[in-house]
């Protein structure tokens, strides 16, 4: 392997987090855009779940968490200082993210995927998340970032979700008074890093050469 293989989907929120990630870091990777309705057999050999992102970094060393992913690109190198030092900040960043991604995400699902949850209100969902849009609102009155001065870790990694649920009804969404909220997610929709990992890449085919890249803008 001349460079890890990330195993990604363009709009998948997860992957969007490890892309990100690995933007900042400048880490070269070989990308391999997949379909999930028609997953290769490579990714299901290497993660049984199918899901990605995936990283390979070597035969040995295997990667199947967003959340991994960046802080394994980040470790490797943090220009942007995206990564707390302190170890407590670090633990209350990941505790939100777990909150983010074991409740905000559930909910976000019932409230998109209206023919999955026939039976469920999707309104009910939409407003059990309120909760978090409204403390990220008041997180981001007094500073740029969720939990600091400048965009971290913990901004990019919540973005892309807040995004989704955003696209969901963006005129709902825009009526609501989150002023700081919504500043931090459109400054970060119309950012270049953004755009730059949401660059259309063809699926990836084994027969064709591979695709290198560290989303750089």
């Amino acid at each position: 392997m001349n460079h890890p293989i990330l195993y990604t989907f363009r709009r998948c929120p997860y992957a969007m987090r490890a892309r990100l990630a690995i933007q900042a870091s400048g880490i070269i990777v070989e990308i391999r855009e997949v379909k999930l309705q028609n997953k290769p057999i490579e990714l299901l050999h290497l993660s049984p779940k199918g899901t990605v992102p995936v990283l390979q970094v070597s035969n040995e060393h295997l990667i199947e968490e967003s959340i991994d992913i960046m802080e394994w690109a980040l470790e490797i190198n943090d220009p942007f200082n995206w990564l707390p030092r302190d170890f407590h900040i670090k633990n209350q960043m990941n505790c939100f993210l777990k909150k983010l991604d074991k409740e905000f995400k559930v909910n976000l699902d019932k409230y998109k995927y209206t023919n999955k949850f026939e039976r469920q209100n999707p309104i009910h969902y939409r407003d059990k998340n309120l909760i978090v849009l409204t403390e990220l609102n008041h997180k981001l009155e007094t500073s740029k970032g969720i939990n600091s001065e400048h965009l971290s870790y913990i901004d990019y990694a919540t973005f892309p979700f807040i995004r989704q649920f955003r696209n969901v009804d963006p005129i709902w969404f825009d009526s609501m008074k989150l002023p700081f909220l919504k500043i931090w997610l459109y400054d970060l929709m119309n950012s270049d890093e953004f755009s730059s990992v949401m660059e259309k890449f063809d699926l990836w085919d084994p027969m064709k050469k591979p695709i290198y890249s560290n989303f750089s803008f």
